[in-house]
């Protein structure tokens, strides 16, 4: 009797961890959706209803992706073991993406990125790296790992990716793969590896472990920038493009060794992870030095901030008469608006958003600056609204009603502001609104088809100019106020572009085209471009 109790006691804990439960949750979606589902041959979309097309786009990018993201990592994109994989599309947050096991799945934040997003599309970038996710994820469905999903669940894989792989070794392995699949991808654009290259240059060397964890007094770039450096860095030395898949075998071969990825690199390069990334480093110095000998001599420069003791930045500089304003952020403070006086003297107006978009001012004096918030009610919704920070630097003010706008420009005459309006459709627009704290929305201009509105900047009463996204990359783009129709003033190309303004009739620029961020104007009458650093 005693016996029998008690396998039937083993038997309920054994079902209570296979039960199908909702283990892993991203958050909650507005509840007003209602969701509708297509399948692909490999995989359930699921979608809120009027968002049908997105829904295909999404569906086409995971079809063509699905061989070649499987061709390194040794499984194929769609869950495998015969089952369709369900994608969630969340049209009204812009979080980028993941894939979870519990239950399986991917999950997609369709808004687009306003803030200096990359040079590709953004349904092809979140099909692309979260597709290597979903190939990367199914090596714990395999050899001797097996039998962890009969007792956990499926949430045994995502402990399988953390114990073995990592999320470095994950998320680097992710970024090459939208690099190689796309002409641009972030292992391409010149902020990625900026911090390393400087570092390199300038002798900052340390070991992975200290890159990887950082600390209060040592800054390290995210793990995605490390990952991609190590891993990429270990392809193409040793030419070994399937590393990760040699990874994946030996941790589902061997899952008593849970240092499967270092004693894989070790094997096949000789050398331990400490050392092959100093390799890497050294390897990539040379380049990057040769490049900044290439591209010498340089503009004289001088600093007009004290060196702080820790970790700080100073972004999106603006001037304003003779002073100059930026946000500030590091190890010693959360984002804050300071000005920089003529004698350097640093004062700080206000605090500031962590996700906003580059600062606008207007003949006035004031500036404006996008923002994004989450909802106070639904977790996977966020929104967007436009402040105005007064010509007085006391105050801050909302203008108009949230909404998904972003990057404001100004009339000529400072009556008008004008916004990029993203729609969860997955399209974008211009938004013409009064510039008072109402803000009456006038007009609405859509984007051509395929075309993802960044920056603009607002040169005469009839004229808006754009930078936009689309599958060649960055372009700009002219609209006719008068008659709503669009021209191609400089064609795409896939490289990044950002800190787009008008000046003195022209469109300056910051573009990563020779590699690294130099400075541009573009002449929107002639159309000739002119690199000015």
């Amino acid at each position: 009797m005693i016996k029998r109790y008690f396998y039937i006691t083993i038997i309920l804990i054994l079902t209570s961890f296979s039960a199908s439960a909702q283990f892993y949750v991203t958050g909650d979606d507005p509840g007003k959706l209602k969701w509708s589902y297509i399948e692909s041959e490999h995989f359930r979309i699921i979608y809120p209803r009027g968002t049908d097309s997105l829904a295909k786009a999404y569906g086409i990018d995971l079809e063509r992706y699905r061989t070649p993201l499987s061709r390194t990592s040794g499984y194929l994109g769609s869950g495998g073991f015969g089952k369709k994989m369900p994608v969630v599309l969340h049209t009204h947050n812009g979080a980028n993406g993941s894939v979870a096991w519990a239950p399986k799945r991917m999950d997609m934040f369709t808004l687009p990125s306003a803030y200096d997003p990359e040079p590709i599309p953004w349904s092809r970038m979140l099909s692309i790296h979260e597709g290597r996710h979903v190939t990367q994820m199914q090596f714990g469905m395999t050899k001797a790992l097996k039998p962890g999903n009969y007792i956990f669940g499926e949430m045994w894989n995502i402990a399988a990716t953390l114990l073995f792989p990592g999320i470095v070794f994950m998320e680097g392995d992710a970024v090459i793969a939208e690099t190689a699949y796309t002409p641009s991808g972030r292992g391409r654009t010149a902020d990625f590896l900026n911090y390393y290259r400087i570092a390199c240059e300038n002798g900052f060397y340390r070991k992975w472990d200290q890159w990887h964890f950082a600390s209060q007094k040592n800054y390290s770039p995210t793990y995605y920038a490390l990952g991609y450096l190590g891993i990429g860095g270990i392809r193409y030395l040793y030419d070994m493009p399937d590393i990760m898949n040699k990874g994946f075998e030996l941790s589902a071969r061997r899952p008593y060794n849970l240092a499967a990825f270092y004693t894989t690199i070790k094997k096949e390069t000789g050398l331990n992870l400490d050392k092959v990334f100093k390799e890497v480093c050294d390897t990539m110095t040379v380049m990057w030095k040769k490049d900044s000998e290439f591209r010498a001599p340089f503009i004289p420069s001088e600093p007009v901030t004290k060196n702080p003791k820790l970790y700080t930045e100073y972004n999106n500089g603006i001037f304003i008469g003779n002073d100059l304003y930026a946000v500030k952020k590091g190890h010693l403070t959360a984002p804050v608006l300071v000005k920089i006086d003529p004698l350097l003297k640093e004062t700080v107006i206000s605090r500031f958003s962590s996700e906003t978009s580059a600062l606008k001012y207007d003949n006035d004096g004031n500036i404006y600056w996008s923002e994004e918030k989450p909802d106070p009610r639904w977790s996977l919704k966020t929104v967007s609204s436009i402040q105005k920070l007064d010509n007085n630097k006391r105050h801050s003010h909302k203008i108009g009603k949230k909404g998904f706008v972003y990057n404001p420009a100004m009339s000529p005459d400072n009556d008008k502001i004008a916004l990029t309006e993203y729609l969860v459709q997955g399209t974008s627009a211009i938004q013409i609104r009064v510039n008072d704290k109402k803000s009456e929305i006038l007009e609405t201009y859509p984007a051509p088809d395929s075309l993802q509105l960044v920056e603009s900047v607002w040169m005469t009463d009839e004229f808006i100019y754009s930078t936009a996204v689309s599958n060649n990359g960055y372009g700009i783009y002219r609209l006719n106020l008068n008659s709503g129709l669009w021209e191609t003033i400089l064609s795409p190309q896939p490289v990044m572009m950002k800190d787009f303004e008008g000046y003195d009739g022209m469109l300056i620029f910051t573009c990563d085209r020779t590699g690294v961020n130099e400075l541009y104007h573009l002449n929107p009458t002639t159309k000739e471009l002119f690199q000015k650093t």
